[in-house]
């Protein structure tokens, strides 16, 4: 009876190896698999019809290009890539010819062999005509005439992604100049009478961006200020 028992253990045994041979057989059979490292803390920046990919690569030297995927893996776009051994390498890479919208990106580090790493996923979002189109251009409000400047005074700065405003406007030698709001006072802007034609009409737009690391600014389209 322990005969029997011990022989019915080997069998159990036997069979339950043989099933998780099975099992891994497919991936025995493909031989080791070498994974180059994967892309690391990977991020995006919103532009103007395109957006960049930024992300980092740790000393592994075997890697020599990163493959970007978009569309559902139906667009894709290969980045060379030199690593630098015990450095940090920071990998950045602009997708260009973007219809505006939101996109899901997945980015692969490839070895020379051809050998992927595990793909890292980011979204992101490129902007364009419907975006410019929500822009308002500041107006100028006033002036103010001294003897010796002349200083505007525009209207409210109230949009997160209003950056400043942007002037041309013609000197006393007919030659065109340009200037912008101070960062540090968005309300008025002073120009010295000397250096400016009153005689001709300023031109002024309004300059945004839309997130604190997009790549791209967007502007409004000139306006015209007749000064009397």
């Amino acid at each position: 009876m322990k005969k029997i028992l011990i022989i019915t253990l080997a069998l159990i045994a036997f069979y339950n190896c043989s099933q998780m041979n099975d099992l891994h057989q497919q991936y025995l059979d493909e031989g080791e698999k070498i994974y180059p490292a994967k892309p690391d803390s990977l991020i995006s920046f919103s532009g103007h019809n395109r957006l960049k990919l930024q992300w980092f690569i740790q000393s592994d030297l075997s890697i020599d290009k990163a493959r970007i995927f978009w569309n559902d893996k139906a667009d894709s776009l290969d980045i060379p890539i030199t690593v630098t051994a015990g450095v940090r390498d920071t990998i950045g890479a602009v997708v260009e010819n973007l219809p505006e919208g939101g996109y899901v990106f997945e980015v692969v580090n490839l070895d020379s062999y051809g050998n992927k790493s595990i793909p890292v996923m980011r979204s992101g979002k490129s902007l364009g005509e419907i975006y410019l189109s929500s822009l308002n251009n500041r107006q100028i409000l006033s002036y103010k005439e001294t003897s010796n400047n002349i200083t505007f005074t525009m209207s409210s700065s109230d949009p997160a992604d209003y950056i400043y405003s942007e002037f041309l406007y013609y000197d006393t030698n007919n030659v065109e100049r340009e200037a912008k709001l101070d960062l540090d006072n968005l309300e008025t802007i002073k120009i010295p009478l000397e250096d400016i034609d009153t005689s001709k009409n300023i031109q002024y737009r309004s300059v945004y961006q839309p997130f604190d690391n997009a790549i791209d600014l967007f502007f409004t389209e000139y306006a015209e200020f007749v000064i009397e």
